[in-house]
């Protein structure tokens, strides 16, 4: 694997040592190797996609149900940056800080993001007149989850 998967694999198994058995290694076009680790949501969680954790391009990308969010060097909030920033965002997942919120017209997916968990979410940026029809609310155990018609 990269020098970064490397590392980011280090500093993720320091938190989550379980998960190595998750890990394995995938090949990029450019020939070079990065990590993903898929995790598998609690039952409860009732989501289209578990946790998945992958190095490609020298970030972290983490993803959860119909969400997914990129971290690199530049992405932090002072003290958490790149991979920091990502492993905090995956702890604050599986410890039900954040959950996350999709906005559907019927089936079709029309956008994502992460919310605070137990916060009621609000309309996206992006939002107009019947751009959406009903809203999703995951978190890790299912402890936040909704379903709501708008």
């Amino acid at each position: 694997m990269d020098t970064y998967s490397l590392t980011s694999a280090e500093q993720l198994f320091a938190a989550f040592p379980e998960w190595r058995s998750l890990a394995r290694s995938e090949q990029a076009e450019d020939g070079s190797s990065y990590l993903i680790v898929e995790v598998p949501p609690p039952a409860e969680a009732n989501v289209q996609h578990g946790l998945v954790i992958d190095t490609s391009n020298d970030e972290v990308t983490v993803g959860f149900d119909c969400y997914h969010s990129h971290f690199d060097e530049w992405v932090g909030d002072g003290e958490h940056f790149g991979t920091l920033a990502a492993l905090d965002f995956i702890k604050q997942i599986v410890s039900e800080r954040v959950s996350v919120v999709s906005w559907w017209f019927n089936e079709e997916w029309r956008g994502s993001a992460q919310l605070e968990a137990g916060v009621p979410p609000q309309p996206p940026s992006w939002d107009h007149a019947g751009s959406f029809n009903r809203i999703r609310v995951r978190s890790w155990k299912g402890s936040f989850n909704a379903d709501i018609s708008a």
